[in-house]
């Protein structure tokens, strides 16, 4: 006996709809403390030694949040960042800055490892010198991103 095509094919597009879409399109990282610099260095084809110079944050709702009639306070937070290059440590790099677009909310290990804490719901803010890792990547979207607080 086999089951029909057509309910397991709604089915599949309805557990989606209902289940939300939380962190869809965003960002990731891989968060390195600062004593894991040379692992990062070591990790990325290009590494970055750079400081935020912006900063906006968006909630995340999933889609059973997005629908309510008075959206909850949110859990989850997007943010777009723009950083000032101030060094190319490893690799090539043209720009004289870089976005990152959706960055997804650090979670609480990747938070204790960059020694950052959440105020408000956001976890950075402008003057935070970084270093950024990456493989490869354009506009807003980086392969393999990797994360560090410098301590200057």
């Amino acid at each position: 006996m086999t089951i029909p095509r057509i309910p397991i094919l709604a089915l599949a597009l309805l557990i989606p709809l209902l289940t939300g879409c939380r962190g869809l399109g965003t960002q990731r990282f891989t968060a390195f403390a600062p004593s894991q610099a040379q692992e990062l260095a070591a990790s990325s084809r290009v590494v970055l030694d750079v400081r935020c110079t912006g900063v906006t944050v968006y909630p995340d709702y999933n889609l059973w949040e997005n629908q309510q009639m008075l959206a909850p306070m949110p859990r989850h937070w997007k943010t777009d960042l723009t950083f000032a290059v101030e060094h190319v440590v490893r690799g090539k790099f043209d720009g004289q800055s870089i976005r990152l677009h959706w960055l997804r909310d650090p979670t609480p290990e990747q938070s204790q490892l960059l020694a950052i804490a959440k105020t408000n719901g956001f976890a950075f803010n402008t003057g935070m010198p970084l270093r950024l890792g990456f493989d490869s990547g354009s506009g807003r979207h980086w392969d393999h991103l990797k994360l560090m607080i410098r301590n200057e």
